[in-house]
């Protein structure tokens, strides 16, 4: 006779089968291809964030460089020329812009003086810092507009050792005179603050 499946032993015909799971419609899919194409979609998906996100941290390390103009054109080599040379600049204009051009005595000491404040340390940050500011590695100092300007300033200062050493007291305050003058345009070239804002600091 025959008997009917005892509860323990039954076969359930309730039961989803696993890869239906992944398919929405319910509809049986015995070879996983859903599953499949859910993992792959996943894969590629990750993908494209992945490389977005290298991208984003490529652009973000060297993007500097590019607003900048590199280490050759007002990038590293400019930054760091600033760092080296600002403040010893700063410090012989303001040293400078202190003097009573008609005290001979303390433009003679401004002129001799190698310290950080004094001429000869002066002309040289002066000089360095002007060849800083290059679009160009290849490109000769003495083209740049910057060089060009701190040459005219300096250029009056060498008037002014003159009259200095002719102990010539009209023709190192007429020097001096023409040098202050043509110092705004050589801060403007190396981004520095004008002579008047250089004054009240």
């Amino acid at each position: 006779a025959f008997l009917p499946p005892s509860p323990s032993t039954a076969v359930r015909t309730d039961v989803t089968p696993i890869h239906a799971v992944q398919n929405p419609s319910n509809e049986i899919d015995p070879e996983g291809i859903s599953a499949s194409i859910t993992r792959r979609s996943f894969a590629e998906d990750l993908l494209k964030k992945s490389s977005v996100g290298i991208s984003l941290a490529y652009l973000s390390s060297s993007s500097p460089a590019y607003a900048s103009g590199g280490a050759t054109a007002g990038g590293v080599y400019l930054l760091s020329a600033k760092q080296r040379y600002n403040e010893r600049v700063l410090a012989g204009i303001k040293s400078f812009l202190a003097l009573d051009a008609k005290d001979l005595g303390q433009v003679k000491a401004f002129i001799e003086s190698s310290e950080v404040g004094g001429w000869e340390d002066f002309s040289a940050a002066g000089y360095l810092l002007a060849n800083a500011f290059r679009t160009s590695s290849s490109k000769p100092p003495d083209t740049l507009p910057s060089v060009k300007k701190w040459k005219a300033y300096a250029k009056d200062i060498e008037k002014l050792k003159l009259g200095l050493s002719k102990k010539d007291a009209k023709k190192v305050f007429s020097s001096y005179t023409d040098a202050v003058d043509k110092l705004d345009a050589y801060l403007e070239a190396v981004e520095l603050p004008a002579v008047m804002e250089l004054k009240q600091m």
